[in-house]
């Protein structure tokens, strides 16, 4: 009869944990740039934009004029500015 001797690993568990052990070290490894650039990154690298008149363009990362005077989209809908329309909610 196979028993488990005090404080010695033996089997398949011993197997299993030591490979979910090294999963986790590898994965938090590979999570660990990510969440560091995340976290030191600003969110927004440049809105000094001119309120009223420019507004901030996340995908050309620049300041665009905002052009004709916003129509009033309220109540069924929302100002779009990169199609200058409004869109509905």
């Amino acid at each position: 009869m196979f028993t488990r001797l005090g404080g010695v690993p033996t089997g398949k568990t011993h197997c299993m944990q030591k490979t979910l052990r090294r999963i986790a070290i590898s994965a938090a490894a590979g999570l660990a740039p990510l969440a560091f650039v995340t976290v030191i990154s600003p969110a927004v690298s440049n809105a000094d934009c001119a309120p009223g008149t420019e507004w901030w363009d996340p995908v050309a990362n620049m300041c665009r004029p905002t052009g004709a005077p916003m129509k009033n989209c309220l109540p069924t809908g929302w100002w779009d500015p990169t199609i200058s329309d409004c869109r509905p909610f």
